[in-house]
């Protein structure tokens, strides 16, 4: 009786670490995003604050790549953000860049808004056409008056 007892522990036991391992892989490919590797692109703004590697890369709030890399330039003093984009993608030359969340309570993100260029950019493009991100308070000051704080 003992060692149907043991036996069924160690079953039981097994199959909550196969149970465990599975949830571990679902988990990280689940945080890695839908785009793994994709074709390297950069990004240059005056700060990147809020923003941080692994977070995501998305266009209509879909993810289409993730933020490799985050450094200070030490020759032009901006932050160039690293990033891989999905090779079926193809940016137009006028697209916007900026650092923002969706929501108040999500994480930043890496948002492109496409252009309409017919020419587009190339693997390994930086994009200068870029917005940095309005801070909360920024967003409230400019409700509450008007978008300028210094107008006429």
């Amino acid at each position: 009786m003992v060692a149907e007892a043991r036996g069924g522990a160690i079953v039981s036991s097994g199959l909550v670490l196969v149970a465990a391992v599975l949830f571990t892989i679902y988990a990280n490919q689940q945080r890695q995003g839908a785009v793994r590797g994709g074709e390297p692109m950069h990004a240059r703004f005056v700060s990147a604050n809020g923003l941080a590697a692994g977070a995501d890369v998305t266009m209509a709030g879909v993810p289409v790549g993730s933020v490799q890399r985050i450094f200070l330039d030490a020759r032009t003093q901006m932050a160039t953000v690293d990033f891989t984009l999905d090779p079926t993608l193809r940016l137009p030359t006028d697209s916007v860049v900026q650092i923002g969340a969706p929501t108040l309570t999500a994480d930043n993100a890496l948002q492109i808004a496409p252009g309409h260029a017919k020419t587009v950019f190339p693997s390994g493009s930086t994009i200068q056409n870029t917005r940095d991100q309005v801070s909360l308070e920024q967003q409230v000051s400019n409700y509450i008056f008007g978008g300028a704080l210094g107008g006429d």
